[in-house]
């Protein structure tokens, strides 16, 4: 699974609002003692820094039971926090968002990550327009109490990506570090509670704990199952969807996996063959890149960077089939299309400079110790897994030719880990459509190379008050690149009958042309020879230019990964 992308204005004052926790009073020995809530909302300090410029944030531990059904039993935390509008209107429900997706991935809400893209990304549908903005890690995740991550895998990773592994033998590798991730994790927290329809659970006692009668519900990739349980589970509790790259239950995608990867493959190298120039300088991209795999298994090349532990190098051998898992991975991010055809053509010659930020953002994800792969797997063991016909997927797995080549060792080793998780599986009902009257905001990326746009809009009609908006040059997660997904996200909010399409295509096509416009500009002043004044200072770009560059290179400050750290799986 997210920009630096909104100016704000005015100076907003950070506090911590002294708000109470959900707790029961103290008693006298003279009055009845009273059996302690199942669930309550903690009021804590906030554990990360924030700069004057945020809103008022108040950050809590929401304390559950593990077991729901069971609620004398285990409890786990997981964290909220809460950005109050700098104006609230008290018509305007808040917007929770539900997470980082993965299933698994962190908010960025650890003391280390946190910054204002927690906020800045959705200010303009929230903060600065009368909406208070709830973020939340679900449980199992990020800085949540048990974080359910198999550090036995990170170990193991570290050392096995500066290895020349056949893919069987890092198969075996990272088999034997889940089972004892599961020993180790299994001793302390039940995994069968860990999954979509638990956290919907969470939500709602959420809910409750903060005394809110309607939520706005934000879910980006795999936290938009989490909105649409919600909404089927606890359709009062709801008053509005938002679903960015959305996942849908009743699209098994583990069965489709070798075809949805090689056409994600297919879709990024067909940008180039678009554009007549590019396809005259790179031509036979497929058979130069299936020649390419072939050729790094065979002799891998050792690719030395100092961006995965810092202050050291990192020798990571790249092999054909991690050559494949890395591409993947950085094809969530559209800018990375435009930089596929010269990554080609540089590793022919044995060179992996222009390579060098994918695998490290590729290893970001592998060695993150905030990924709670342990909980990602549950949800997977539980709610997709049991609907999944593996014998039929590693048949198509074994006809997607070269480029398929990572995807057939992750198909068997997925079964393999819900047979050493062992949990029970999922009822039907969460391999059927969810068919909420409830209004729904449906937004998709149609370079999206883990969640097919074709897939989403067969799904999306079966929502009956719905609108849909596809964006054909972006990727994965629309509302961190791009100013008018989130305007459309805005104006639905504030009144999800009316349509948001037609404005939204406008606004599109029109930053669409304004950036290619800065492109040009920013091209041609990089050709140009720099300029000093008569007075030695350095030449400085006007105003317009200056913006322009600074809208051009926007970054993403958070990238969703996908749901397993090493499987092109959702």
């Amino acid at each position: 699974m997210m920009s630096l992308r909104i100016s704000l204005t005015g100076i907003r004052r950070l506090l911590v609002v002294p708000i109470l926790a959900l707790v029961t009073v103290g008693c006298t020995k003279n009055e009845p003692t009273e059996a302690a809530p199942a669930s309550r909302l903690i009021a804590k300090p906030c554990w990360f820094a924030t700069e004057a410029s945020w809103p008022t944030t108040q950050c809590y531990m929401m304390e559950v039971p593990e077991n729901h059904d069971k609620p004398a039993g285990r409890k786990i935390q997981f964290p909220v926090v809460r950005f109050f509008a700098e104006i609230r209107d008290p018509d305007k429900e808040p917007l929770l968002h539900l997470g980082a997706g993965g299933p698994g991935a962190s908010m960025g809400l650890e003391p280390e990550n946190a910054s204002d893209w927690l906020w800045v990304n959705y200010a303009g549908m929230t903060v600065e327009n009368g909406r208070d903005l709830i973020v939340i890690d679900p449980r199992g995740t990020g800085m949540a109490r048990p974080k359910l991550a198999c550090d036995e895998f990170i170990k193991d990773a570290n050392l096995a990506f500066t290895r020349n592994l056949s893919t069987d033998e890092e198969s075996r590798v990272f088999t034997y570090s889940m089972e004892r991730c599961y020993t180790r994790l299994s001793a302390t927290a039940d995994l069968a509670h860990y999954n979509s329809a638990t956290v919907a659970r969470d939500v709602e006692a959420l809910r409750q704990a903060l005394g809110i009668p309607k939520l706005n519900l934000y879910g980006v990739s795999y936290a938009s199952r989490y909105a649409l349980t919600i909404a089927r589970d606890f359709p009062e509790s709801v008053r509005a969807l938002v679903l960015n790259s959305a996942v849908f239950p009743e699209i098994i995608y583990t069965q489709q996996l070798p075809e949805d990867v090689i056409a994600a493959y297919q879709r990024g190298l067909d940008y180039c063959s678009q554009d007549a120039a590019c396809k005259k300088q790179y031509p036979d991209l497929k058979r130069r890149l299936e020649a390419l795999v072939e050729e790094l298994d065979e002799a891998p090349l050792t690719v030395e960077t100092g961006n995965i532990h810092p202050g050291e190098r990192y020798p990571f051998l790249l092999t054909g089939q991690r050559l494949l898992r890395v591409l993947f991975q950085a094809l969530y991010d559209e800018r990375f299309y435009k930089e596929l055809p010269a990554i080609i053509e540089e590793l022919e010659s044995d060179q992996a400079e222009q390579l060098k930020p994918a695998i490290a953002s590729f290893m970001g994800l592998v060695l993150d110790p905030n990924f709670g792969d342990a909980a990602g797997i549950s949800h997977f063991c539980y709610e997709e897994a049991p609907f999944v016909d593996f014998d039929k997927a590693r048949l198509s797995a074994s006809n997607s030719g070269i480029l398929g080549g990572s995807v057939r060792s992750d198909i068997s080793m997925m079964q393999l880990q819900c047979r050493i998780w062992a949990i029970p599986s999922a009822p039907v009902l969460e391999s059927r459509a969810v068919k909420t009257p409830l209004p729904t905001l449906v937004m998709h990326g149609a370079l999206d190379p883990v969640l097919a746009a074709r897939d989403a809009d067969r799904a999306r009609k079966k929502l009956p008050n719905h609108q849909w908006l596809l964006f054909p040059q972006l990727a994965h997660d629309v509302i961190s690149a791009s100013e008018c997904a989130e305007q459309a996200a805005a104006r639905f909010l504030d009144d999800p009958q009316q349509p948001v399409t037609e404005v939204a295509a406008s606004c599109r096509k029109e930053e669409l042309a304004r950036m290619a416009e800065l492109e040009k500009k920013i091209a041609d002043m990089e050709r140009e020879p720099t300029q000093e004044p008569a007075n030695g200072a350095a030449a400085k770009p006007d105003g317009e230019s200056a913006r322009g560059a600074g809208e051009v290179e926007k970054q993403r400050s958070h990238t969703l990964p996908a749901g397993n750290r090493y499987s092109e799986a959702h």
